[in-house]
């Protein structure tokens, strides 16, 4: 089996839009718990691997080295905004490793919160390397290179020892030899890791576990994302609204085509949904009836997810046109 009907986008009374996808929930020994599609597909990890990136910079002993803090920690976990704040922060942890923005290789980046990118061109400044989304997560990377006295020109490259070290990190969280995982350029350069949707379950599934152990190298991550969704994201996105709305006791996190990556704590589980075509509207509504169906969100939580990214689909003039309606069933018999 490969795609199933997650969300139907409906324009007044009829269908307009139907997403397909696949979907994984797996508890933390590796077991499936529920699958809709073809679990075994092999999907790129994106950005859902912030987190596990950033194990390297605790790993690494640039976390202890440097005092980065929880917040400079959740900016390097996450797909941040782009915000004055987010990118003060990843200028901080520049300053603390002796390194510039040109050493950044993510490339310049516009903000991805509008109002920051307005703000930017405001004040007559072009989009560079802070601002990238993903410039969190590179100067973690070079805080690991610097705390071991690795070349800094080079670690993009997949055979550099900060890009060997992560794929370890991710092997080690998501049950599978380093040699199982398939290797492919990510938008910002580095390595991304392609691995079956089941094993981006366990990952997350381990992520969530970690919380309770918040001296562990994964725990400290998690638990920086959990306190802070505002920094690791933003404001109305997918992986922070789920944080929001359940007051820190999930720990998720999205990744470009769809992908997305929600850990479970107190139910010892991880969920990892894919949209086949890549847009992540089908994020929420589809993950909230999934988890309300299994019993992992409460009826007040979901209130509060569709509060902060609503299901109604709303016309140029604000009317209401249509929903985004969830036909997602579970049957975990």
């Amino acid at each position: 089996m490969g795609d199933i009907e997650l969300v139907h986008i409906t324009r007044g009374d009829q269908v307009d839009c139907i997403h397909r996808g696949r979907v994984a929930v797996v508890d933390v020994s590796g077991d499936l718990v529920f699958s809709g599609g073809d679990a075994d597909a092999v999907i790129y990890l994106r950005s859902c691997a912030k987190p596990f990136q950033a194990v390297a910079v605790i790993r690494s002993g640039a976390a202890e080295k440097y005092g980065f803090t929880p917040e400079e920690l959740a900016v390097m976990a996450g797909s941040h905004n782009g915000t004055v704040e987010q990118t003060r922060i990843v200028q901080g942890i520049l300053d603390k490793i002796d390194a510039a923005s040109t050493d950044l290789q993510c490339g310049p980046g516009a903000p991805l919160s509008r109002s920051a990118y307005e703000q930017l061109l405001q004040g007559g400044h072009k989009p560079s390397t802070l601002e990238h989304n993903c410039s969190g997560k590179h100067s973690g990377m070079l805080a690991a290179c610097r705390a071991q006295g690795w070349d800094i020109a080079t670690y993009l490259q997949p055979e550099h020892p900060v890009q060997q070290m992560i794929l370890s990190v991710v092997a080690e969280y998501a049950g599978l030899d380093a040699s199982a995982i398939v290797l492919a350029p990510d938008g910002c350069g580095v390595p991304t890791f392609g691995l079956p949707l089941k094993n981006i379950a366990l990952l997350f599934a381990n992520l969530g576990a970690a919380t309770h152990d918040a001296a562990s190298d994964l725990g400290v991550i998690a638990r920086a994302m959990q306190q802070n969704p505002l920094l690791f994201s933003g404001d109305k996105r997918v992986d922070a609204s789920l944080v929001q709305a359940t007051n820190g006791r999930l720990v998720a996190k999205d990744g470009a085509e769809g992908l997305l990556g929600v850990g479970v704590p107190d139910h010892g589980v991880g969920i990892a949904l894919k949209v086949s075509d890549g847009n992540q509207r089908a994020h929420i509504p589809a993950v909230s009836a999934l988890m309300r169906q299994l019993g992992y969100l409460s009826a007040d939580e979901a209130a509060a997810l569709e509060s902060l990214i609503p299901s109604t689909v709303l016309n140029n003039h604000g009317v209401h046109a249509g929903e985004m309606q969830p036909v997602l069933q579970v049957d975990v018999r």
